[in-house]
């Protein structure tokens, strides 16, 4: 939720990519910062003979745990504004004939019908986004977790698991996907249940 009503922003297309998107420049311009700010640590540590090498390795890390961190928070409130891109709301036209018609309950202005342009331009956005977000960022963690498994049941924890450590450090290493398990509760209980 917006402090400002939706219509604001503009068409419900409009609103859907600006949801599914503002995430990934958020996270561009916190690369920017973290790759500006390891530059000007290792310029002034006046260690400039390995630079790019040294600058690669300092910014690595630190990007791949804020990537974790900014998709792990925004998830369950961007895939919501996905799943309300297909939730429709049925409605009486005429008490004497029955006939209904089903609006975006998002945007009442969408008619939900294959004929509606609006409506089925609406479904491309849907199904990308829709694997985007609430289908590859669970897997994308599950992938991570599986790469770093053996290297935390051992407890020898090396760049990628230090990085990915906000996936799995609150629990033991037997439960160390237990957060994707988590991950797809709360996406159940902020999206999907949008349907029932």
């Amino acid at each position: 939720g917006l402090t400002y009503p939706d219509a604001c922003i503009g068409s419900m297309r409009d609103r859907l990519l600006l949801s599914a998107l503002w995430p990934y420049i958020a996270f561009l311009m916190l690369a920017v910062a973290i790759a500006c700010h390891s530059l000007t640590e290792l310029l002034l540590s006046g260690r400039a003979d390995n630079l790019r090498r040294d600058l690669v390795r300092a910014t690595q890390s630190r990007l791949i745990y804020w990537a974790i961190l900014v998709a792990y928070l925004v998830l369950p409130s961007v895939s919501r504004s996905i799943f309300k891109s297909r939730l429709c709301e049925s409605y009486d036209i005429d008490a004497f004939t029955g006939e209904r018609r089903s609006y975006l309950v998002a945007d009442l202005d969408v008619l939900c019908s294959a004929d509606d342009d609006e409506y089925r331009g609406l479904d491309r956005y849907f199904w990308a986004f829709f694997v985007l977000w609430p289908v590859l960022v669970p897997l994308a963690f599950l992938a991570l977790l599986l790469s770093i498994r053996s290297e935390v049941r051992a407890q020898q924890v090396g760049p990628l698991a230090k990085a990915c450590r906000f996936l799995w450090r609150d629990y033991d290493p037997g439960f160390l996907f237990w957060e994707v398990v988590d991950l797809s509760r709360k996406l159940f209980l902020a999206s999907l249940v949008l349907f029932v």
